[in-house]
């Protein structure tokens, strides 16, 4: 089972948007996906929550690890974080031990993929995202002030790798809600290129309006509008994570 963290310590980035659409294009692939939202806010939970969530965990007849997670679409699951139907207070405990024995259960099975949106911060939630997996998303907003949270997540990185061996390699960063009318936007996309190479995914995720109101209906934007620039940016990205870049950049 491949797994990976969607995180970054700056919000507003993209994080949740691409963790729920990195987690619905690979099971719209055929692959089962495992989604465990790990924000206590639940804002991933709360952006699917049209798309079959009414479905409770533990249903009749579900056995092992699907009595604990909620089937969303297709070969698509989740864990739904307990802060999307009450407010955590700051005592709250996360049971990491737990997760970890929930991450060999749902390679036992069948999953192929797993896929963790992890808080905006690196608090006790954040840690435990790296520590579950094998690989990190950071997903990077197109804007110079960005570049500066990416370079602390970058060290935090080299930190997990040193705490939990063979848990948070880089996978890539995604560039998120590029706007091409904005020469920065293109500078920062080139600066990126430029110091991490093919770090740097070759799809760009642009701004797009529709992405917001497909969450407020608690849809991804592959069930929301197939054919905007948003599910169409996405559904590169997903091709780009199956199947690795299609051109040298």
């Amino acid at each position: 089972m491949r797994s990976v963290a969607v995180a970054n310590q700056k919000g507003g980035v993209g994080k949740t948007t691409t963790a729920i659409h990195l987690a619905h294009g690979l099971a719209l692939s055929g692959r089962r996906v495992a989604l465990i939202d790990l924000d206590p806010q639940g804002n991933a939970t709360l952006a699917i929550q049209s798309m079959g969530l009414d479905e409770a965990a533990g249903e009749s007849g579900a056995e092992g690890v699907f009595a604990l997670l909620r089937r969303v679409s297709g070969e698509l699951w989740l864990l739904p974080s307990s802060g999307s139907s009450r407010n955590l207070g700051p005592d709250t405990k996360l049971d990491t031990r737990g997760l970890v024995r929930l991450s060999a259960e749902l390679e036992k099975g069948g999953f192929e993929w797993l896929v963790v949106d992890c808080p905006p911060r690196m608090d006790h939630w954040g840690w435990a995202g790296l520590q579950l997996c094998q690989e990190v998303l950071i997903p990077v907003q197109a804007e110079f002030l960005a570049m500066q949270g990416l370079s602390q997540m970058l060290r935090t990185l080299e930190q997990a790798q040193a705490q939990f061996p063979g848990h948070g390699e880089l996978m890539g960063v995604l560039v998120t809600m590029v706007d091409q009318r904005h020469p920065i936007a293109r500078d920062v996309v080139q600066d990126l290129r430029q110091n991490l190479g093919p770090k740097v995914f070759e799809s760009l995720i642009f701004r797009d309006m529709q992405l917001v109101e497909a969450a407020s209906h608690g849809k991804t934007i592959f069930e929301y509008n197939l054919f905007c620039k948003g599910a169409l940016a996405y559904a590169d990205f997903v091709r780009e994570v199956v199947h690795g870049r299609t051109s040298t950049r």
